[in-house]
């Protein structure tokens, strides 16, 4: 398969998206619609995820459980 310069540069794109991982802030209702029960999840916020301020945060979180 022979890729274009454009969609060589998608797929580059495509990939860097893919692979960052990202925090995600949701929000979830129950809904009922017509006797039919369901939930509806809408996505609040996001951001990618900072392996150090996520880091400091856990091990505060154990430290409160510690004491």
């Amino acid at each position: 398969m022979i890729l274009k310069d454009g969609d060589d540069q998608y797929q580059m794109k495509l990939k860097e998206a893919m692979w960052v991982p990202h925090l995600f802030r949701v929000m979830v209702s129950p809904n009922e619609y017509m006797g039919e029960k369901r939930q509806r999840i809408t996505v609040r916020g996001h951001a990618p995820v900072d392996p150090a301020t996520e880091s400091k945060y856990l091990l505060d979180e154990i430290a409160k459980l510690s004491a």
